[in-house]
């Protein structure tokens, strides 16, 4: 019976505080920020509904979205004929050069091997000729002499070429 009791005064404190809150929020009047105030308010709300996938910016406006696009509907560019003739006279001059014989393709430095030790002797000897061009002769002998063994090295290697075998890095390192 106690329980009962518990309940109901339980019960009618939650509806007393209730109906205290709703008058006293009734009562009391809006207070208005001056750039968000009731007539703000009233101006910013659309007349008509929006449509579907209408978005709005900051300012209530409407937002310009562009339509989707799919990645299958690609147009090549169009290719002008002449452009094209002269692609193919510039391949049959390279065609009539001569080929470079063996021992000229492993001395030439134009094609560089797929083998990062080709890369990095490349790149070695290349500094190494940007540093003997900036001194005079007696300063950078040193520099001559390794880049005259880098150069023993790339032909051995054969990075001019197909680039080192796996038995080729062990014979043909510099040794100082």
């Amino acid at each position: 019976m106690l329980t009962h009791y518990a309940k109901v005064l339980s019960h009618t404190f939650i509806l007393l505080v209730f109906c205290s809150l709703s008058s006293i929020c009734a009562a009391r009047e809006p207070v208005l920020v001056p750039e968000y105030g009731l007539e703000n308010l009233s101006q910013n709300t659309p007349s008509e509904p929006l449509p579907l996938g209408t978005q709005l910016d900051s300012e209530g406006k409407p937002l310009a979205i562009p339509a989707e696009q799919s990645a299958l509907e690609y147009s090549s560019p169009t290719v002008n004929v002449d452009e094209a003739k002269t692609k193919q006279t510039t391949k049959s001059t390279a065609a009539k050069k001569k080929k470079p014989s063996r021992k000229q393709q492993l001395a030439s430095r134009d094609r560089v091997a797929n083998d990062p030790s080709c890369r990095w002797l490349n790149a070695r000897m290349s500094q190494l000729e940007t540093q003997i061009g900036n001194r005079p002769d007696r300063a950078a002998s040193y520099h001559t002499d390794e880049l005259s063994a880098r150069q023993q090295e790339w032909q051995c290697l054969k990075c001019g070429a197909e680039g080192p075998n796996q038995d080729d890095h062990y014979r043909c390192q510099y040794r100082r």
